[in-house]
């Protein structure tokens, strides 16, 4: 028989769940600062969908923690709050906007993003985005950040 250390509590799995959920909307909002500059770096939006990439199943896997709902229930004192419908309503705003961004991302034919070019002295160029281009995405970072309170 094995020590059982793989089951995550309730309790630890919300508190694991709200820190992510707080330092996903300050990242999102101070990426969102840069994202509406005249012009932003590729790596910027590259960031942000490896944000997202990482955090969802994370936050994910936190949500289907056994007792989870109730407990969150019972922390915020409030049994009538529907702690799914509001997880489930940042997921799919977090899912979107990932979306979107995977979407609006250059790529050649074999699925290879097209973010840096190659200069003839051997140096590097970041494709950059307009404040434009970004503004959809921006849109969608909007509605991230207003489903977490």
């Amino acid at each position: 028989m094995t020590f059982r250390a793989s089951g995550v509590i309730a309790q630890d799995a919300y508190a694991n769940l709200r820190r992510q959920v707080a330092n996903s909307r300050f990242y999102l909002t101070n990426q969102k600062a840069v994202l509406q500059q005249p012009t932003s770096d590729a790596v910027v939006a590259l960031a942000v969908i490896q944000h997202f990439s990482q955090v969802i199943p994370l936050m994910q896997g936190w949500a289907a923690t056994p007792g989870i709902v109730q407990y969150a229930k019972d922390q915020v004192n409030d049994q009538a709050y529907d702690v799914v419908a509001e997880f489930n309503a940042m997921m799919t705003a977090m899912q979107n906007t990932l979306a979107s961004l995977i979407a609006m991302f250059p790529k050649d034919g074999g699925g290879f993003l097209l973010y840096q070019k190659l200069n003839a002295n051997g140096s590097f160029t970041n494709r950059t985005f307009t404040a434009a281009q970004l503004a959809p995405v921006v849109t969608l970072i909007d509605a991230v950040i207003a489903t977490i309170s």
